[in-house]
């Protein structure tokens, strides 16, 4: 007991030790007199950039996707059995060219039938006509035979259309794809066959945004990258057609193009579409790291003195490094490219700008 009496008591000296040194250490540092106050909060370090007009080409770049010329899903129109594949997969055909054979055994018998009786109608016919000249028979009964004779001759004209088509003939040039059926599979109107594509010329489809649909005109042309191609090359496309109205879904015009040279492209592609709307003289860029966006909009920060100073603008296109200001800056402001993160109205700022190139801009 006087053990645990002893410990507590050194423990409370050795505590009271402390404290009394940390408020003496304390007291001494504490400035004295009318000067003492808060330290002004050190400058931040930036870097910005002075805003000049400068020619720029206002170019939207829209999703699109490359299309053949024509392109169908091979079908039979009746149910049927395939006695024939005419074509080989990935082959080239021409139009008319006979690519699957349906069985037509039952309905060669049925014409068959049916044009024999055409040959006794038609014989019936005859007989009644010589016996109609000396009135050995009845108008109404000449009559009902010629009636029953074209009766027979029309079930073999459907008859002979039903054996048309059993043949599926290519319905234009181009290539087949891969076969989906095999010889002696039971097809239907429903079964695709294979796919049959013309891509002799191939086109360009995107969707143009609403603000810029009554700029598109048989004479645009736009320019295009494939995300599948190789290379980085650059491919051209002339408007031939657009769609009457706009989507109600979406509020965009479908818009077609016929690739000037497709080689190298695949129907399918998907395109990175770029179209040239106007050309502005006099625009103003800023860096894209510049404007931040928030539950108001874009913004920007410029030099105002010593201090930066927020700025709502109207932005414009946009490109991978800049974008362009419709409303908010004037020639000549200074806009803050870093710090965008620690940035805030009135903040003290120390600016050093960037190395400027032709046309007034950074790199």
């Amino acid at each position: 007991m006087k053990l645990r009496t002893i410990l507590l008591l050194a423990v409370i000296v050795i505590v009271g030790a402390i404290l009394a040194w940390v408020l003496g250490t304390t007291s001494d540092e504490a400035p004295t007199g009318p000067a003492a106050g808060p330290k002004a909060p050190k400058p931040l370090a930036v870097l910005a950039r002075v805003i000049a007009p400068q020619p720029f080409t206002d170019v939207i770049t829209l999703p699109g996707s490359i299309l053949a010329n024509e392109a169908v899903e091979v079908r039979a129109e009746i149910a049927g059995r395939i006695v024939r594949m005419a074509f080989s997969e990935g082959q080239r055909v021409k139009r008319g060219q006979l690519l699957v054979k349906l069985n037509d055994t039952d309905l060669q018998a049925r014409l068959q039938q049916t044009l024999s009786q055409v040959e006794l109608d038609s014989e019936s016919v005859h007989r009644l006509e010589r016996i109609r000249q000396v009135d050995g028979v009845s108008i109404e009964e000449l009559q009902r035979a010629k009636a029953l004779l074209a009766m027979h001759r029309a079930e073999a004209d459907v008859i002979r259309a039903q054996i048309a088509k059993t043949a599926i003939l290519a319905p234009f040039d181009g290539v087949v794809g891969l076969r989906n059926v095999s010889e002696g599979a039971v097809v239907t109107p429903e079964t695709v066959i294979t796919l049959l594509k013309d891509d002799a010329q191939l086109k360009l489809e995107c969707a143009v945004p609403e603000k810029y649909a009554t700029s598109i005109n048989s004479s645009t042309t736009m320019t295009f990258n494939v995300r599948g191609s190789k290379d980085a090359r650059s491919y051209s496309a002339q408007v031939y057609a657009t769609d009457p109205e706009l989507d109600p879904g979406s509020r965009t015009l479908r818009v077609r193009a016929h690739i000037a040279n497709p080689q190298g492209l695949l129907p399918g592609m998907f395109a990175d579409v770029r179209l040239a709307m106007a050309e502005v003289p006099d625009a103003l860029l800023v860096p894209t790291e510049a404007v931040v966006v928030d539950i108001n909009g874009p913004k920007v920060f410029v030099k105002n003195g010593t201090s930066a100073r927020e700025v709502r603008i109207t932005s414009g296109t946009r490109t991978r490094s800049n974008i362009r200001v419709v409303e908010g800056l004037q020639p000549g402001d200074t806009v803050l490219t870093t710090g965008m993160l620690m940035m805030k109205d009135a903040m003290p700022v120390s600016v050093t700008l960037e190395a400027p190139t032709a046309g007034g801009l950074p790199q």
